[in-house]
């Protein structure tokens, strides 16, 4: 186990600290410069008395992310923003994601719990085969590498030779 404290809580202490957050993030949102917060104007955090009043709060569809391009989705000013990644833009206008420094250090603590479910340790090599770039693939597997202490190979996608060499030349033990 990568955190045992929080990997190991009793069903009832996930579900007080979801609401918790819930309720926290819903108050984030109301008191944030998002264009999306007008669907939750007549929702109060504390009118959530359960997990099971989720089923109350509006859905958020990729077209309503889409006509917010580029920032009019996000909480707070683009200057509180360290990155970005965005989906490719195949089927419409593509939907940026903004992430905080506190977020990618979030995002490397999950994937470091996935690598650790899988059994992956301090001692592995993982060699990442996902795209790094504006699509966010290669970036979890790296930060939760990073996270776990794992030796990162930053590999990417494609030149199947070159990753059979990387994989037998520099022992990688695991494949991301």
């Amino acid at each position: 186990m990568f955190n045992p404290k929080m990997e190991t809580l009793p069903r009832e202490e996930i579900e007080k600290l979801q609401l918790q957050r819930l309720r926290k993030t819903l108050q984030f949102l109301k008191n944030s410069r998002s264009k999306l917060k007008e669907k939750y104007r007549d929702i109060s955090p504390e009118d959530i008395k359960s997990l099971d009043d989720l089923k109350f709060l509006p859905f958020t569809t990729k077209d309503e992310l889409r006509d917010c391009y580029p920032f009019g989705h996000i909480a707070v000013d683009i200057s509180q923003y360290a990155r970005m990644h965005m989906s490719s833009g195949t089927t419409g206008t593509p939907v940026i994601n903004v992430m905080t420094k506190n977020d990618i250090s979030q995002w490397g603590e999950i994937m470091a719990r996935c690598l650790s479910c899988a059994t992956l340790t301090p001692e592995d090599r993982l060699q990442i085969m996902p795209s790094f770039g504006l699509f966010n693939g290669g970036f979890g597997f790296h930060y939760g590498a990073e996270t776990l202490g794992c030796f990162i190979v930053p590999a990417g996608p494609g030149r199947s030779l070159m990753q059979l060499k990387l994989i037998k030349d520099l022992g990688v033990t695991a494949i991301g």
